[in-house]
């Protein structure tokens, strides 16, 4: 293993929690002898050096704080950091930031240099919430906040919306306006739990309203505008095609409807879109994008608040969820016909 290896890494090659590397680590009068050797023959063999990792967030304050999202290229997650950059300028905390590019990999290393700067709390959009980062981070009792999250219970404080209820109001809309045949272009489930429970509120909605649901209408792909694209035009492409689309966020949705334009197709008269986000830019589009708005900037805000008071010595667990709102543009229709 190479010099960039984390005390997971260690964990694992000891056979033992992440907890107990941290007690090695610091308090090693309370671990058994056996146990204290494997893990620090396993630190060795890793080659794992320890720069006062949670040691520094309890007996350190260094004013500053680590932010991980999974893309900046994203407006929505550009304006949550927006929301806690102005609340850290007002508390005087620096802010680091950091890209996941949505892979797990990539946020293990980034929560890593993080502690290893001894940031004094972390603010994170996870791809993966059960995954053992987060874990070992609820373990060593460092401070943190879960963004754009839909956990509603346990150990981590979290800040977020309720994706299904997201899901269901666009999916509803659809609807609403006569629409039977609704497909739906997803970010991949494996890297958003967001985009997974936004598609649990499409398939409740679908069921409420007695609508059978066509598994072929569901495409996974990456969070990009073409992949919103491709995903619209394979759809499209089918002997039964929808009349509508959700798309799990607006960069999926702006795509789609480029893909519809590159097919001959006018929006709304020939299909509708929703998207999920409310980016700036949905309004300005042509046609302007019916989308569910989430109040990004009070997400970062709020989540950088929260860290504080964390970062404070209050340990107990918070779990807010802000409100979503659907606004109805020009992207959405009845079907004709």
């Amino acid at each position: 293993m190479d010099i960039m290896s984390t005390i997971l890494d260690v964990a694992k090659l000891a056979g033992v929690s992440t907890a107990t590397v941290s007690r090695v680590i610091n308090s090693p009068e309370a671990v058994r002898e056996e146990t204290r050797d494997k893990v620090t023959e396993a630190m060795k063999l890793c080659k794992y050096k320890y720069n006062a990792l949670a040691r520094g967030f309890v007996t350190k304050q260094s004013n500053t704080i680590g932010l991980i999202i999974p893309t900046i290229n994203n407006p929505v997650f550009a304006e949550s950091t927006r929301g806690v950059q102005d609340y850290a300028d007002r508390n005087n905390i620096q802010v680091l930031l950091g890209n996941t590019y949505y892979q797990y990999k990539q946020e293990e290393k980034l929560v890593e240099t993080f502690r290893e700067k001894q940031v004094d709390g972390l603010i994170i959009t996870t791809t993966n919430p059960r995954g053992a980062v987060l874990k070992t981070l609820v373990d060593e009792e460092i401070p943190f906040v879960l963004l754009y999250s839909t956990v509603k219970k346990g150990p981590m404080t979290v800040v977020g919306v309720d994706n299904f209820r997201g899901g269901y109001r666009a999916t509803e809309h659809l609807v609403k306006l006569g629409h039977r045949r609704i497909g739906m272009v997803a970010g991949r489930f494996s890297i958003s739990d967001r985009s997974f429970h936004r598609w649990h509120g499409y398939r409740q909605c679908l069921k409420n309203n007695k609508i059978s649901y066509d598994k072929a209408l569901l495409i996974q792909t990456d969070y990009s505008l073409t992949g919103g694209r491709d995903a619209v035009k394979k759809l499209l492409s089918l002997k039964d095609p929808p009349t509508a689309f959700f798309c799990s966020n607006d960069f999926l949705a702006l795509g789609a409807m480029k893909g519809a334009r590159e097919l001959g197709l006018q929006l709304p008269r020939d299909l509708s879109i929703v998207g999920f986000d409310d980016i700036r830019i949905a309004s300005y589009v042509i046609p302007e994008l019916t989308t569910i708005r989430q109040p990004a900037y009070d997400i970062g805000k709020l989540g950088a608040d929260l860290l504080f008071q964390r970062i404070g010595g209050c340990m107990k667990p918070v779990h807010r969820m802000l409100d979503l709102s659907l606004i109805v543009r020009e992207s959405t229709a009845g079907p004709v016909g």
